[in-house]
């Protein structure tokens, strides 16, 4: 199983992927895709470049390419997971090329969504680039309040 990071590497690295698809930076964003998966694995790309070609269709044709885009993207996690369980020297590369994707798309193509869901007195911190900062303290007892035992704070 692969550690967290590695698996948030593997779905970034999709969603610039399948982002940059059907789009002015899809020969660039194909390039980078292969030299990685060259670098890496050797030269058995042809079978990955015939799927990136067609990945890249199916988004061109579809009534809408936001939905295609999303089925698609859970492929490509799996591939990039698949890549990093194989070769976990592949993350600074793959880092490289999702960070080169990005910078390339239109803003309209960074779009991100993140969906957070807490139960049973969880809590849920979501953030999307940046950080976050969080401090639990107790709040103080009111003066004269009762505490759960009933005394007096």
């Amino acid at each position: 199983m692969l550690p967290e990071v590695m698996t948030t590497l593997a779905a970034s690295g999709a969603g610039a992927l399948v982002a940059a698809m059907a789009t002015d930076v899809w020969q660039g964003a194909r390039g980078g895709a292969v030299r990685l998966y060259r670098r890496w694995n050797g030269d058995q790309n042809a079978a990955l470049e015939a799927q990136l070609d067609h990945h890249a269709l199916l988004i061109q044709q579809a009534d809408d390419p936001d939905q295609a885009r999303r089925l698609l993207s859970g492929q490509w996690q799996l591939v990039f997971a698949q890549l990093l369980s194989e070769h976990p020297d592949a993350e600074a590369d793959l880092r490289n090329l999702v960070e080169t994707i990005r910078r390339e798309l239109p803003e309209g193509g960074k779009q991100w969504v993140q969906t957070n869901i807490a139960r049973d007195q969880g809590t849920v911190y979501g953030v999307q680039g940046g950080n976050v900062i969080h401090y639990h303290h107790r709040l103080p007892s009111a003066p004269g309040s009762t505490g759960e035992d009933g005394r007096q704070q």
